[in-house]
């Protein structure tokens, strides 16, 4: 199984390539009004441990059209050394919203693991 593995207390930065149901590279990822992407310890929490938005860790259409970026900072990283799962949802308008797929290494996860940093 397929996991965004970063060590505790680094910056991560991770290029997910946005597509529809049919596989065809999202062409209006400019025109979201929203994009939200968390991590929680399990899918039945109601926190999130962090939380990324646009402008705000979240960048469209980088490093290309279709793609969207996601920054973690040390500080989003500084999370107890374990599995957690996590989700990116995108909002185009109120009748138009996907929970997108997070590809690791061409395999869909929802699984974010922070890893032991060698230099502490």
């Amino acid at each position: 199984m397929s996991k965004w593995q970063v060590k505790r207390g680094n910056t991560a930065i991770q290029d997910i390539l946005i597509q529809d149901k049919d596989g065809v590279t999202v062409s209006n990822l400019n025109e979201a009004t929203e994009a939200k992407f968390q991590i929680k310890d399990s899918k039945a929490s109601t926190s999130a441990k962090v939380e990324k938005t646009l402008g705000a860790g979240i960048e469209v259409d980088t490093p290309n059209a279709g793609y969207l970026r996601l920054t973690l900072l040390p500080a989003d990283t500084a999370l107890v050394i374990k599995d957690y799962v996590m989700a990116l949802q995108i909002k185009w308008s109120a009748d138009e919203i996907w929970e997108i797929d997070i590809e690791i290494d061409g395999d869909v996860t929802d699984v974010f693991e922070i890893i032991q940093d060698i230099i502490s």
